[in-house]
């Protein structure tokens, strides 16, 4: 039972005509769309949940890796997007695909949540991490009058300081929800939680973590953000047992990274810039994140942005090894760096290296399944910012947090694709063509070198 009306405005009733082939890959996981009338919010959820996770480990995080240049691209779109060369259509998928996810998750809220805090909460915990997507790519997007479907097909658009306070809002109305007693519940998630099996202390703690990651995001607007990020994130996750894991079957719901190097082999390899980082500090995390490549003799190594390698490294068997390979959405490295991040900016350097020790070395516990205190001891004995965000920018490398960080602190230090037009990295992803023509509320933003708020 399909409705399309999923959408922010009416962009997306018009944009089966305008994907492009290469998001194909990242539709079989699609969830259901919202139907009108449901008796319960269990179909809603999981299918939300799908379409999170496809906005999670999808197209999205992967072309922003071309930009932080821990991939590269090599052939049609992949190495366009190298090249910094995206149109207005590119993104309209990435676009839909966060909205088609909260219309089921603000029928949830709207449907049921009075009767059922959990669901209410996990929609909300939801809602704000997609959302959360939405404006860190694009800056000022629809949120307080989306997902209305025919109701409201020109909603408008809230500024990105106003999405961020919205986000804040839902996550501390989610905590409350996940504060009252079962019994206050019609029903109570299961088995359609894909994620948590319905356990809300820990989608308590992924609230906390989400308004951590979201206090921190804002360090060039609020001189208070590292104190608020430090004070959720104790509140967060407490170790990996708590991450929020994206999972697949194989089958007809398969990892997405390893479909796309599965049907568009060469398309994309390793970049030169990370591959290059790895290797150069011993890191252990090296033949899991990178697979080895087709030179003569075969090794490591990374693509640069202006010499398209096809024989370059491919993805590593850690997050695209098979159909079934899972990847981590939100893990406790990143509460670790969040950490060590606001105790530098705090300036308590003894509780920074002691956070930025624990960071990498879960990172390498999740990547490679062994401690390795050593390498952990070593790689944090330097305690600047510029190396908090290098360490994160080599744990998180599949999410989208290290083009959020490098936006928002210059760190790494990358040097732009020289052989590109614009010799500058894009700062954002411009306005879908569909939201300019369509949603006479937008706010059209036709230039990828305009930084968004929280960067600029």
């Amino acid at each position: 039972m399909k409705k399309f009306i999923y959408t922010a405005g009416a962009s997306l009733m018009i944009i089966s005509c305008l994907l492009s082939c290469e998001h194909e890959l990242d539709t079989f996981n699609d969830n259901p769309n919202s139907p009108t009338q449901l008796s319960s919010p269990k179909t809603l959820l999981t299918g939300a949940e799908i379409g999170t996770i496809s906005n999670s480990t999808g197209n999205l995080p992967r072309t922003l890796s071309l930009f932080t240049q821990h991939t590269n691209g090599n052939q049609l779109q992949s190495l366009d997007y190298t090249n910094y060369f995206l149109t207005e259509t590119d993104v309209e998928t990435d676009w839909a695909n966060i909205y088609q996810a909260g219309v089921n998750l603000n029928q949830i809220i709207n449907q049921f949540g009075a009767e059922n805090p959990y669901y209410d909460g996990i929609a909300r915990v939801l809602i704000s991490m997609n959302i959360g997507y939405a404006t860190d790519a694009w800056g000022d997007v629809p949120f307080s009058q989306a997902f209305q479907g025919t109701v409201n097909l020109s909603p408008k658009y809230d500024t990105q300081q106003q999405v961020i306070t919205q986000i804040q809002s839902y996550l501390d109305k989610a905590i409350a929800d996940f504060e009252k007693p079962q019994n206050a519940n019609k029903s109570l998630p299961k088995t359609d939680d894909l994620f948590y099996g319905g356990d809300v202390l820990q989608w308590k703690k992924l609230a906390y973590a989400l308004k951590a990651r979201y206090a921190l995001r804002l360090s060039k607007k609020d001189n208070t953000a590292a104190q608020k990020a430090l004070d959720y994130s104790q509140l967060s996750l407490a170790s990996d047992s708590d991450n929020l894991v994206a999972t697949f079957d194989g089958g007809n719901n398969q990892n997405l990274w390893y479909g796309f190097n599965n049907a568009r082999s060469g398309y994309m390899s390793m970049g030169k810039y990370f591959v290059d980082l790895l290797k150069n500090n011993a890191d252990p995390r090296l033949p899991f994140f990178v697979s080895p490549d087709s030179h003569n003799p075969q090794g490591y190594s990374g693509s640069a942005p202006e010499d398209a390698d096809s024989d370059a490294s491919p993805f590593g068997s850690y997050f695209a090894g098979s159909p079934s390979t899972p990847n981590i959405i939100f893990g406790y490295s990143e509460i670790k760096f969040i950490q060590a991040e606001a105790y530098f900016r705090l300036g308590n350097l003894a509780s920074a290296q002691a956070a930025l020790k624990d960071a990498v070395a879960s990172s390498i516990k999740e990547v490679t399944g062994t401690a390795n205190d050593t390498y952990a001891t070593s790689v944090s004995s330097t305690v600047t910012l510029e190396n908090i965000m290098n360490q994160k920018y080599i744990a998180l490398f599949t999410t989208m947090e290290p083009y959020n960080d490098w936006r928002r602190t210059g760190f790494p230090t990358l040097t732009p694709n020289q052989n590109s037009q614009t010799k500058k990295i894009p700062l954002r992803l411009m306005t879908p063509k569909s939201e300019r023509i369509l949603n006479q509320n937008a706010t059209v933003v036709s230039s990828m070198y305009t930084p968004v708020w929280w960067a600029n």
